[in-house]
């Protein structure tokens, strides 16, 4: 894994992971125990960080949100016996550039995922969708299939990609056989996902 450029150019780990988390999730509203768990840092350094952030106006805290759905409604969020919530500001003035800059220097390239997957069995296909390609209604975010298929390998190696990300990466995994078998009958949750954006990091199966 390169370094973490974010991370040492404003001194803080826990600082980059937060950013990551309101940033590629700016419609999320969360608590604190969901911002402990998306960005793999303690609660308390999550604690510390928050409060920096919501001074310099980067995140906003509350104890309800609306927030507006990908489908364009929109309705009220409010954690449990009204506890503080947090999203990003929207109206930060230099979000744009903020957001720009973080997006560039992601220490996790695309590429990098079908390395971090190893551990899972011998990766046949990686595909990426939903939340990857900007569209979280698509029914997986990663799609992987290997031969033989360690589950509970691949979930571990998966969770410890999120905080990288900071969000929840939801997936799907199969064996070879089982994928092709998918893939040739076109089930439903291989068209939602290959008739919509999506990218294909690797195909050993020649099917893509």
């Amino acid at each position: 894994m390169k370094e973490d450029f974010l991370a040492s150019f404003i001194g803080s780990k826990e600082r980059a992971q937060l950013l990551r988390v309101f940033v590629f999730n700016p419609s999320e509203v969360l608590a604190l125990s969901g911002i402990v768990k998306r960005s793999g840092i303690s609660a308390k350094a999550a604690s510390r960080e928050l409060k920096s952030l919501e001074k310099l106006g980067i995140v906003k805290r509350g104890k309800a949100f609306a927030i507006t759905l990908a489908n364009g409604t929109k309705r009220m969020v409010q954690g449990k016996q009204k506890e503080d919530m947090w999203t990003l500001n929207n109206d930060f003035n230099q979000l744009r550039p903020v957001s720009a800059f973080i997006h560039e220097t992601s220490p996790v390239k695309y590429n990098n995922i079908v390395g971090a997957l190893r551990g899972g069995g011998k990766i046949s296909a990686v595909i990426l969708s939903g939340a990857f390609m900007g569209d979280p209604t698509r029914p997986a975010d990663l799609i992987v299939a290997a031969d033989p298929l360690h589950e509970r390998k691949l979930e571990s190696a998966i969770r410890k990609l999120e905080p990288q990300f900071g969000r929840e990466i939801r997936f799907a995994a199969f064996s070879t056989p089982e994928f092709r078998y998918r893939i040739t009958i076109q089930d439903r949750l291989m068209r939602d996902t290959l008739d919509f954006p999506h990218l294909v990091l690797l195909d050993r199966t020649r099917l893509l």
